[in-house]
């Protein structure tokens, strides 16, 4: 089994909220909302109270059952470009995830993700992530000091799809500063894949815990951390994507030039950081995740007037435990105090 290190800060949180989390604050201080409507999908961007953007994308309602929910946003600050994620479902036992992009006020794109109407992809999560470094400028071969910057921007997303045993996980990563027409822009997995090693399932995962993959809150710029499980294999998955320089184009042997290129973006890299057993009495369902400072794991949430938390460590889960919400204390300050165990 590959090396464990690491181990993440879980935090289950809200266990009645919904999933999905339709607001983004950018840098600018424009709060960014994606709502559904009978007409369609409407982005609006808002700055100190005062509307500054809004956009249809339009989608009307015909049928009972069908709707746009789940919807997730995200605003790259290195592009400007706002994405929208958003599970639409045809009826009951049909749906697909979307993705749609703003930019420069109008819709650049809108993608369908997933072909299979009838495997109901479902709760659909995102994460931004941005790879910055200089490379030597090609062009100044004769200057090493001479630099150029590379800056890629990328949007996470995962979600869960399937019934029976052929649930799973599902990925995508999108390349936020590539043209739309660019077919390396999008790239998909399945979860699956990166699961190599573990047992068999003798008792099936509570669908709570499965159904609801999850990223890390603060794991950084340059990477996503993401928190997913398996029905093939009974364990809770921490599956890093982090970014690395692509490497230079060697020529090719007996070539009449010997000329190395370089091209100017990133690549990803998958890997699986560290695997968890799969809770039976938390529900993944409105969970966030977060790094402690020696990463110590904690979990934790809102119930009524009570928040529930459990520390998490190489043997196991300890009992679950609560703070009360009495004598005047506020939910943000009970939040804090416990977030405060994370080591």
């Amino acid at each position: 089994m590959r090396r464990m290190i690491a181990p993440l800060v879980l935090l289950l949180v809200a266990g009645a909220a919904s999933a999905g989390t339709p607001y983004f604050l950018d840098r600018d201080g424009t709060l960014w909302n994606a709502a559904a409507s009978d007409e369609g999908l409407v982005l609006t961007g808002q700055r100190d109270g005062v509307v500054t953007a809004q956009a249809l994308l339009p989608f009307e309602l015909g049928l009972a059952g069908m709707g746009d929910a789940h919807i997730q946003v995200a605003a790259d600050a290195n592009t400007g470009k706002v994405v929208v994620v958003w599970q639409r479902n045809w009826s009951a036992n049909a749906s697909e995830i979307m993705l749609a992009v703003w930019s420069d006020e109008e819709w650049e794109r809108v993608e369908h993700l997933t072909d299979d109407l009838g495997a109901m992809p479902r709760n659909p999560a995102v994460q931004l992530s941005e790879f910055n470094t200089s490379i030597p400028d090609p062009d100044n071969p004769d200057n090493p000091g001479a630099t150029i910057e590379v800056r890629d921007s990328y949007l996470h997303v995962v979600w869960w799809e399937g019934s029976g045993e052929t649930q799973h996980a599902s990925y995508v990563l999108l390349r936020l500063n590539a043209e739309p027409e660019d077919p390396d822009s999008l790239l998909q997995r399945d979860l699956d894949e990166l699961t190599n090693l573990g047992l068999a399932c003798d008792t099936p995962a509570s669908p709570e815990v499965l159904e609801h993959p999850v990223f890390a809150a603060n794991a950084g710029l340059d990477r996503a951390l993401l928190f997913f499980g398996s029905q093939r294999i009974c364990l809770l998955h921490l599956a890093e994507v982090r970014f690395e320089l692509e490497p230079p184009t060697l020529p090719p042997p007996g070539g009449p030039i010997n000329v190395t290129v370089q091209r100017k973006r990133s690549v990803p890299i998958f890997g699986i950081r560290r695997t968890y057993q799969i809770p039976q009495d938390f529900s993944m369902l409105g969970t966030r995740i977060i790094l402690g400072g020696n990463s110590s794991p904690l979990a934790y949430r809102v119930y009524g007037h009570v928040v529930e938390y459990a520390l998490a460590t190489d043997s196991g889960w300890s009992p679950k435990r609560s703070l009360a919400l009495d004598q005047g204390m506020a939910v943000e300050d009970a939040i804090s105090l416990v977030e405060n165990l994370a080591r």
